[in-house]
């Protein structure tokens, strides 16, 4: 069970999580769009960190571990996407994280969920892969992209997981929401300008509309660790992974694209999963 006030923080964060990767997709350069937002977060968080102060130096190791794992994950996620359908590959990402963060939970954390709890973590993630099931049927998929997704999808487990210890060590919060965006910033701008040696074009291109994605990301993401501090990570994983039906139904509204009986039908499972979550 959740309590009130983590379980709305959770679900606000889930809906500005797709609020934000909405907007990136309907961008000419989501890839790029996207990159610039995670660079614009780390800026902003530079006077967050200077008035919160840096998390305890318990927190370090986590904190920096789950940063790499994290670079980890994107490489495969971008594999994955080369090599099959992101509406194939995303829903397999999200849908690994919290039925791999439940195993971690409990043998790093001790956090062993109540059977309504664990069934509502089992039915957000199935809902999930229903929506790759549902890009299944429309012929776009291929095995690599799938294994490529399934790798990403455990790296993910383990940054949230690193996430959550690291938050408790940290004695700050904010001070570890913030210096985890500046090393996430970081590790981007490095991986691009090492990849492309485009950083400040690309920047100077997307710097903007980044910027003002990284506003929303941020907000996302901050009430996303503080209630992960508070809260058993599997159970916060799972409602915040509802952020791709979130994202389907921006799509469907604001982007025309068009949904079909599984989406609705997985819409109507992580419904359940979430009322679950919440009672259990």
């Amino acid at each position: 069970m959740i309590d009130t006030l983590p379980f709305v923080a959770v679900l606000i964060s889930a809906i500005l999580h797709a609020s934000w990767n909405a907007l990136a997709r309907a961008g000419s350069e989501p890839g790029d769009i996207v990159a610039a937002a995670v660079i614009g977060a780390g800026i902003i968080s530079l006077p967050g960190l200077a008035w919160f102060g840096p998390p305890a130096a318990a927190a370090w190791p986590w904190l920096l571990g789950g940063m790499v794992i994290n670079t980890f994950g994107i490489r495969f996620a971008m594999a994955a996407y080369r090599h099959a359908s992101f509406g194939l590959t995303y829903p397999i990402m999200r849908a690994g994280i919290p039925l791999m963060t439940l195993p971690l939970g409990i043998v790093l954390l001790g956090e062993w969920p109540r059977p309504t709890g664990f069934a509502g973590v089992v039915m957000i993630a199935s809902a999930l892969i229903m929506l790759a099931f549902a890009a299944h049927r429309a012929g776009r998929t291929e095995l690599r992209g799938v294994l490529f997704a399934l790798v990403s999808a455990v790296a993910g487990a383990g940054y949230t997981t690193a996430d959550a210890i690291g938050v408790r060590l940290g004695g700050t919060v904010m001070g570890y929401a913030f210096a985890l965006a500046i090393g996430n910033a970081i590790l981007i701008g490095l991986l691009t300008q090492w990849e492309r040696g485009d950083l400040m074009p690309m920047l100077r291109r997307h710097g903007a509309k980044g910027l003002g994605l990284s506003l929303i990301s941020m907000s996302s993401f901050l009430l996303y660790i503080w209630a992960v501090s508070i809260t058993p990570v599997a159970l916060a994983a799972a409602l915040r992974e509802t952020s791709v039906l979130f994202a389907i139904a921006f799509a469907h509204f604001f982007l025309r694209e068009a949904i079909g009986r599984f989406h609705i039908a997985a819409g109507a499972l992580a419904f359940a999963g979430i009322i679950a979550i919440r009672i259990g």
